[in-house]
């Protein structure tokens, strides 16, 4: 299953990151980065999504599955 993670830049703005490679794509926005994880996620099923804060924790998390299903595997509250 490939994994892939939003999380905060280092520097400003969001990454998109699969997990094993070493070159992220960087977003300004929060909003962009996930909507482009989640169609990354969507075309490589099966796979999860996971969305971290700047201290490492999951804020959201979900899974793609084969034919169309997709779950969320976890959401705290702000």
């Amino acid at each position: 299953m490939k994994i892939f993670v939003v999380y905060p830049s280092a520097r400003t703005g969001w990454e998109v990151l699969r997990e094993g490679d070493s070159e992220t794509l960087h977003f300004q926005q929060k909003d962009a980065a996930v909507s482009y994880g989640r169609c990354l996620a969507d075309a490589n099923r099966p796979s999860a999504l996971r969305i971290e804060t700047p201290h490492g924790r999951v804020e959201a998390a979900w899974t793609f599955e084969a034919a169309g299903f997709v779950r969320a595997v976890r959401a705290q509250q702000p």
